[in-house]
């Protein structure tokens, strides 16, 4: 078994992963200015809405050049040459749910989608259940450089709360297309369309839980 507790504990690697849980709680922050924006949306608060679009702008900046800067950090540190190309694709993996938090919730603002009031629990509870599977790959990610012998339960906590995802979707795309027969075909298209945002999200959660699967694998091998 490869000495990697040792590895992960040098002054300089410490040094890269302060930044990468700073990286990791800009975007938990992310996940929770989206969830709080879609309700705003939805309960028609227009002015906490628009302040939660300056947000995540301000918030995906942020991730930016954090990200970068984490990269350049691991790319320069030769204890971790074997690591690296996982490391990369990692942050590659959580970069791209930063930036679907920030597209998807700039969309509301662009397309003004109509809800019907009698979906809007559902909706909500599909955003918080797909918010889990996030808050899970984060924990996840810095369980990893930390203890990776608690990557495991939070992995399984993802792929779980994903399935439920998956369910509440399908729930809500049947009561859009069966039940909602005032509705105009454009507007349950639309409306399909956004929940397929929030199923994307539980999805790349996955990914970065497969990945990590496979990382702790390496580890112990």
């Amino acid at each position: 078994m490869k000495n990697h507790s040792l590895m992960f504990k040098s002054h300089k690697v410490k040094q890269s992963i302060k930044d990468l849980d700073t990286y990791l709680a800009n975007l938990d922050e992310c996940s929770l200015v989206f969830k709080n924006g879609v309700k705003h949306y939805l309960d028609g608060s227009s002015e906490e809405f628009q302040e939660k679009l300056k947000a995540i702008t301000s918030l995906r900046d942020a991730t930016t050049e954090l990200r970068r800067n984490i990269e350049n950090e691991f790319y320069s540190l030769p204890m971790l040459r074997e690591n690296r190309v996982d490391i990369m694709q990692l942050l590659e993996l959580l970069d791209k749910i930063a930036d679907l938090l920030f597209k998807n919730l700039w969309q509301y603002e662009i397309e003004v989608p109509f809800f019907p009031a009698e979906l809007t629990l559902n909706f909500l509870k599909l955003i918080e259940i797909s918010s889990l599977t996030v808050e899970g790959c984060l924990e996840a990610a810095k369980n990893y450089f930390r203890d990776s012998r608690h990557v495991t339960d939070k992995v399984h906590r993802i792929y779980y709360f994903e399935k439920e995802v998956m369910k509440e979707a399908q729930s809500i795309k049947r009561q859009v297309f069966h039940e909602m027969e005032n509705l105009k075909l454009s507007q349950k298209f639309h409306l399909r369309y956004f929940t397929l945002h929030v199923e994307e999200l539980a999805e790349e959660a996955v990914r970065v839980a497969d990945l990590l699967s496979i990382m702790v694998i390496k580890q112990n091998t």
